[in-house]
Order: structure tokens, then sequence, then C-alpha cells
């Protein structure tokens, strides 16, 4: 016998915000003539109600603009590499930015010291531009002190990603198959964030960067198919 929080028709319970007062999304049974029906609600004073077999079917729908599209799991793989890789890139075009910025301090400074000697600054302005100097200097050290640890833990991607596709590409039977602590553990990694569900469609905020990848690929090469058919339909007419 299930608890109420496993109720298996009910696994999204706590994972839906209702889309007319933005509150979390309870669920319920309530006895009909010759079964138990399931809701997810809001409060009553909101009034929004949807049959969970709706609702579930619609997530099911959902998860399937998040799995790699069949022969492009190369692309796909390709696709999180780089990403990861434009991210590694900025980390260095940061720490580029910080030594060039430390070593025209410290420039600074060697003026400041030439011009001291040439009677051409007092010691007291000196002084000056030395500790601003190497205050700035001090925390833009902090700063490329960061950013090497951020150098040190990148990954060799490929292999990861290469895992993770593997895994997306399985992911409705994986969802399907799961116990209901299961789909929800999937759900957060997926959706960090509470989705929105209206009655028809569901509105993810957030979303895990390598599926938001997928999705947006999976976007792309529709609208690449799109654009064959379209242009098979025209050279068609035309051609007859």
């Amino acid at each position: 016998m299930h608890t109420f929080s496993e109720i298996p028709t009910l696994a999204l319970r706590g994972c839906l915000k209702c889309p007319k007062c933005h509150r979390s999304l309870s669920g319920s049974s309530s006895k009909g003539k010759n079964k138990h029906f399931t809701y997810y609600h809001c409060t009553s004073a909101c009034g929004i109600r949807y049959r969970s077999e709706k609702v579930n079917e619609d997530f099911t729908i959902e998860l399937l603009a998040y799995l790699p599209r069949n022969g492009y799991e190369e692309i796909f793989i390709e696709t999180i590499s780089d990403a990861y890789h434009n991210q590694v890139g900025s980390i260095l075009d940061e720490r580029k930015a910080y030594s060039a910025q430390i070593r025209e301090c410290n420039k600074k400074i060697e003026r400041a010291r030439d011009l001291l000697l040439d009677n051409a600054l007092d010691a007291v302005d000196f002084r000056t531009i030395k500790v601003e100097g190497n205050e700035k200097i001090v925390i833009l050290e902090s700063k490329l002190a960061e950013l090497n640890t951020k150098n040190k833990a990148v990954l060799n991607i490929k292999p990861i990603a290469e895992r993770a596709i593997n895994n997306l590409t399985n992911l409705d039977l994986f969802y399907e198959n799961s116990s209901v602590e299961g789909k929800r553990y999937l759900i957060s990694c997926l959706f960090p964030e509470k989705m929105e569900y209206n009655g028809d469609r569901y509105r993810t905020p957030q979303v895990n960067e390598i599926a938001q990848h997928i999705y947006l690929k999976n976007k792309e090469l529709e609208a690449k198919k799109m654009g064959r058919k379209s242009s098979e339909k025209t050279s068609s007419h035309w051609g007859g």
C-alpha cells in the first residue's frame, strides 16, 4: 500500500506551481462511483485543479524535448563540449585581463619611482601612488588566484558529455520505470525550479545546462528539417 506522498499518479506533487497565483500545487485523491481519481490542485480559494492523468501525460511529452534526437548523438556531444570550452575560454580571457592590469599597476609605481629620483615628484605623492597601486595589485592577485583554482578544475569534457548523452537518450524510459522518489529526483536534476503548468503546456523557468543545450539543438535540427521539407514541397510544386 502506498503512502499519500508515494502515490504513482501524483509523482509531480511538489514539483509544480500554480499558473494563477504561483503557489506550489498539491495533490489529492477523490472517490468517484467506481474508482478513485487523483488531481493536482491549488488552494480552494484559487480554484486551479487538473486531472493527474493529463498532467502526467503532458510531462512525459515535455521530457521528449530533452531527448537527444536519434542519429545525432555526436552533434550533441560536440555542442556540449563546445559550450564548456567557451566557458573555460572566458576564464582564460579574464586571467589575461587581470595579469595585464597587475603589470600596468607595477609600471605606474615604477614610473612614479623614476619621477621621485629625478625630483619631479615629492615623497608624499609617491607614497600615495605606491600604496594605492599595491592595494589594487592585492585585489587583482586575489581574483587571479581564484581563476587559477578554477582553471585547475578544467575537465576532459568529451567523455562526460558522451555519458550524459547516452543517459539522456533513454530519459523517458528511465523516468517511466522509476519509483516516485526516483522520478522526483530526476525532475529536480533537470528542472532546479518548480515548473508551471497551465492545463496544456509546461513552462520551465530554469533547466539543467546540458538538457538546455539538447533542447536548443533539437529545435535547431527541427527547424532545418522543416526547412528541407518546405524546400522539397516547393521544388515538387514547381516541378509539376
